[in-house]
């Protein structure tokens, strides 16, 4: 009987000889496979992988080779080969997807761990589970490929007697006197526990800045301390763009053959692909492709030929962009189709020309916004004033540092700046409360983090007029919702008595940014705002201490604050969620939680968009018939209602079980929170008619 053995369930023989001859290590003490040997002193890291070719190395079940990227050669070039060159530098790689970095990425760390052993590596990603991922099914492959280096592999003896023959397990991996820790920067005790050596990092885009910074504390006792890091592109100014600007720059400039011009090709991407009648397709030998040309027209074949230039050549650290026009396995035909038929600009930009892209319509707020806001200011009598009563409150904060907004509402329902402030110190909490009384803030709204117990000992100082927001949440069907109900957390439980609050509230942060910059985008703004520049105070960037107006840092914060709504790959699902845009704005968050304080007493109805329809100056010239410039006409209308005609003498008016008018409430038709005071719009019905 003929038994079909299948590829996929075929012995490893070489795996299987390289785990007996480590056991027989282990017993005999002898090695036959030592570091110095795998990887001999002064062989460079591309010297060794054309070696690891030379000797049949397969990725993926195909061949590795590097004769036909010499594009990618030169990034191999940039690892370091002694301790000395390594010594405190990065390598930063801006990327675009399936061009081999992660291959690049494993060899280096398996290179500079045996290299340099004793010698821990990190590999760091997001999360966990692309860890393991990344462990099982990426790393090990490479290495049982390599019989030499697979020879040096032994795992922890779980009765702590020394190191025995074994592959490790998914979290460790150890190669002779090389530990390979596969590890995830969201975890909270993951990126400040081991000391290491080298860090490499997987997939930039998902990482926070704060996170990466912490975890390359950890190679502050090393003697190499390299870190090599790589991923797509995603936001400008953010994740690994960030770290690219900071470094040398390098761009890779394809030489034109016939005129000797040489330019990158994506600075002048789609000009750089042109239609070509006679040229043979790649697939179908039939004539009719595409291909690459230099900015004069001339024909390039070889996108490649080139060299790298640094826009930064002074820089400490070596940051490269690489793009997929760059890859041998890529034709123009296919970039061109990739293009044509994307649904996705950003996505384009981020995974094939390894750029980062941010769409201008995401990017709600521009200073034009803000200047118009500040000439319905002065149309309106808005000033920066030194006190007022019934305001609101909302504060970003941070260790030592309190960013507040306080608004008031206009006679017309319309929101007004009052103060805008930048508290620095020990206890920025202190100066907010002293606002809050100055100020007559009824509502105030303070994120519960970073700095949980300050806050709620703020809040508790101002029994229910302070509430913590603790929960950004992409709520269903409300905006925000109130905790009206003794509900604690578990860090509210660890604290005594004294320190706990009812008064929580969360919120849809997607939902309360957009309303906040559509108040300020309004053809007709919503939100008013006095002259920036007649309020001034002493701020700080990084200890350097200025006078500056923190109404204009606000603006600044604004212009760099996204609205994004993106498909999850995985789960098809479409997200919303707001981006920073190179900065931590501070002003933006503030302003949304000062928003979602007034909506406790105003709720968003009140959000007034201006009539459609109508030219806006016609708006405006027939509000300024009714000595309100600036207004839409039907709020102008409103104000000029027969004295009376108020909202609590309205059938919509809201009352209790009993029919008794409430002192406020939502309205029975429109659902806006009014008082009786209020007064009464188009829809109003006098009680008495009825």
């Amino acid at each position: 009987m003929h038994v079909r053995i299948s590829r996929r369930n075929r012995p490893d023989m070489s795996a299987g000889l390289a785990q007996a001859l480590t056991r027989l290590e282990a017993r005999t003490g002898f090695r036959l496979t030592e570091p110095q040997k795998v990887i001999p002193d002064g062989l460079t890291f591309t010297a060794w992988c054309e070696r690891l070719a030379a000797e049949g190395l397969k990725v993926d079940g195909k061949p590795f080779r590097l004769d036909n990227r010499p594009a990618m050669r030169w990034l191999y070039d940039q690892i370091p080969t002694t301790k000395a060159e390594a010594f405190s530098h990065t390598l930063i790689l801006m990327k675009c997807a399936q061009v081999g970095f992660t291959i690049m990425e494993i060899l280096a760390a398996i290179y500079l761990g045996i290299k340099h052993g004793p010698c821990t590596v990190g590999m760091f990603l997001p999360d966990m589970n692309l860890a393991a991922v990344k462990s099982s099914e990426r790393f090990m492959p490479i290495v049982r490929s390599m019989p030499k280096v697979h020879g040096l592999m032994t795992q922890d003896a779980a009765d702590g007697t020394g190191r025995k023959a074994g592959e490790g397990n998914v979290t460790r991996r150890r190669l002779a006197e090389a530990l390979f820790v596969f590890s995830w920067t969201s975890g909270r005790a993951t990126t400040e526990s081991i000391p290491m050596d080298v860090l490499n990092f997987d997939e930039v885009q998902e990482m926070t800045l704060a996170q990466m910074e912490k975890t390359m504390e950890r190679m502050s006792g090393s003697d190499v301390r390299f870190a090599l890091m790589g991923s797509t592109a995603n936001w400008p100014e953010l994740d690994i763009h960030f770290h690219y600007l900071g470094g040398t720059r390098h761009r890779f400039h394809t030489e034109c053959p016939t005129c000797g011009a040489a330019k990158p090709l994506d600075e002048y991407f789609p000009a750089c692909i042109e239609w070509d009648a006679e040229a043979l397709h790649p697939l179908t030998k039939r004539p009719g492709s595409y291909r690459y040309v230099c900015e004069a027209g001339h024909r390039i074949d070889d996108p490649q030929r080139g060299q790298w230039i640094p826009e930064n050549p002074e820089a400490w650290n070596i940051s490269a962009h690489f793009h997929q026009m760059l890859s041998p396995t890529i034709s123009p035909d296919d970039i061109m189709r990739k293009y044509t038929d994307s649904t996705d600009k950003k996505n384009f930009y981020n995974r094939v020309l390894g750029k980062p892209y941010l769409d201008p319509t995401q990017i709600p707020v521009n200073l034009g916004h803000m200047r118009a806001c500040v000439e319905a200011g002065k149309a309106a009598g808005v000033r920066w004033k030194r006190g007022a009563r019934g305001t609101f409150m909302g504060i970003d904060q941070m260790g030592a540092f309190n960013v507040v907004h306080i608004k008031e509402r206009l006679p017309d329902g319309r929101q007004a700046y009052v103060h805008i402030e930048e508290i620095y110190g020990e206890d920025p909490f202190k100066r907010t409360s002293e606002l809050m009384e100055q100020y007559g803030v009824s509502v105030c709204v303070v994120e519960h983090l970073p700095n949980f117990n300050d806050a709620l000992r703020f809040a508790n100082r101002h029994p229910g007029r302070v509430f913590l927001c603790n929960g950004f949440d992409q709520l269903r069907d409300d905006m925000v919702k109130w905790g009206d109900a003794p509900k604690l957390d578990t860090s509210e439980r660890r604290t005594d008595d004294e320190m706990r609050t009812r008064y929580t509230v969360r919120a849809d942060q997607f939902k309360t940014m957009q309303t906040f910059f559509a108040r300020l985008t309004a053809p007709i703004p919503i939100c008013l705002w006095p002259d920036p520049n007649e309020l001034q105070q002493e701020v700080r960037d990084e200890g350097v201490k200025t006078i500056q107006s923190p109404a204009m840092r606000a603006w600044v914060h604004f212009t760099k604050t996204a609205l994004v709504v993106e498909k999850d790959e995985e789960t098809n699902q479409y997200k919303r969620k707001v981006a920073k845009v190179g900065i931590d704005p501070h002003h933006s968050y503030a302003a949304q939680l000062c928003d979602v304080a007034w909506a406790r007493a105003h709720g968003t109805a009140t959000f007034i968009i201006p009539e459609t329809g109508s030219d806006t100056e016609d708006l405006r010239a027939a509000a300024a018939e009714r000595g309100m410039p600036g207004l839409p006409t039907h709020v102008a209308a409103m104000l000029s209602l027969p004295p009376g005609e108020v909202c609590g003498r309205c059938t919509s008016f809201p009352v209790d079980d009993e029919g008794n008018p409430l002192p406020r409430g939502p309205c029975g038709l429109t659902g806006a929170i009014v008082q009786a005071a209020d007064p009464g719009c188009f829809q109003f019905v006098e009680a008495a008619e009825f």
